[in-house]
């Protein structure tokens, strides 16, 4: 199962590296009463494939978490 968990992991994080895309567009906004333009430029956008890769990637980490937490839970107690 961590095997599997890990390889899920894995592949959301190959989607979310692969959903980028490049985009060449940008904006501007003019305020009239200050006089000055604002640009938008060094904004980050998250693209859909983006999300969905790491959301992959979440549910994968949720399943390693899990099995750590669950493996910890059955540990035999020691006697003394």
């Amino acid at each position: 199962m961590p095997v599997l968990a890990l390889g899920v992991v894995l592949a959301g994080c190959l989607v979310a590296w692969n959903g980028q895309v490049k985009s060449s567009f940008g904006w501007f906004a003019y305020a009239p009463l200050s006089n000055d333009f604002f640009s938008g430029s060094g904004m980050a956008f998250v693209t859909q494939g983006t999300q969905i890769g790491l959301a992959i990637a979440v549910a994968g980490l949720l399943v390693l978490a899990f099995w750590a937490g669950f493996r910890l839970g059955r540990r035999p107690r020691r006697r003394l």
